[in-house]
C-alpha cells in the first residue's frame, strides 16, 4: 500500500479546495444514486498535509459513503481547525454499523455491507497515519456513520518543515 518511507510533498492549502476537487468529479455519480451532498468546510481553512494522499483519502470515505446507500441519501463533509489538529468529517444516511462493523472498518478484510474489498478504508487509515492522525467511525444518531480523519497541527507543521 504505501510504505513509510513514501516520499509526501507537504504544502498548506485550502481543505474546502480539496473537498471540491475530490466531489466535483463525483457529482453525476452522486445524482445517479439520488445522494444529495451537503458540505460545511470554510473556505479559509488551511491544513498542512500532503494533498494527494489526502485527496486519495477523502475521496475513499466519499465513495464508501456512496457504497453505503445504494437508494440514495444525504452526504455531509464538514471540519472543524481546532488549536491542535484539523479533523474532516464523512457522513452518510445509510445503514448504522454494528459493533463488530465499526471494530473491523479498517481492516483488510472482504467487507459484507460496503460491497467492497475493504482496502478503501485500510488506506484512510494508513495515510491518517503518515500525517500522525487517525481516523475513526461512529454511528450517527439519526442513522448512518460518520468517519472522521484528524489530521495534528504539530505533526503536519514538523513534517513539512
Amino acid at each position: 500500500m504505501f510504505s513509510s518511507s513514501t516520499n509526501r510533498s507537504w504544502k498548506q492549502f485550502p481543505l474546502q479546495e480539496l473537498v471540491d476537487s475530490v466531489c466535483g468529479p463525483l457529482k453525476s455519480r452522486l445524482s445517479e444514486h439520488a445522494i444529495q451532498t451537503f458540505l460545511d468546510v470554510p473556505s479559509d481553512q488551511m491544513i498542512t498535509a500532503d494533498p494527494e494522499l489526502l485527496r486519495r483519502a477523502v475521496r475513499n470515505l466519499v465513495l464508501n459513503a456512496v457504497d453505503a446507500m445504494p437508494d440514495g441519501g444525504s452526504l455531509f463533509i464538514t471540519s472543524a481547525a481546532g488549536p491542535n489538529a484539523t479533523e474532516l468529517e464523512v457522513a452518510d444516511t445509510g445503514a448504522t454499523l454494528s459493533d463488530e462493523q465499526r471494530r473491523e472498518a479498517f481492516e483488510l478484510v472482504p467487507s459484507s455491507q460496503r460491497g467492497g474489498a475493504g482496502w478503501g478504508l485500510a488506506v484512510v487509515l494508513r495515510i491518517a497515519e503518515l500525517h500522525g492522525g487517525t481516523v475513526t467511525v461512529a454511528n450517527c444518531p439519526e442513522g448512518g456513520a460518520a468517519f472522521t480523519l484528524r489530521i495534528p497541527r504539530v505533526a503536519a507543521m514538523e513534517a513539512a518543515a
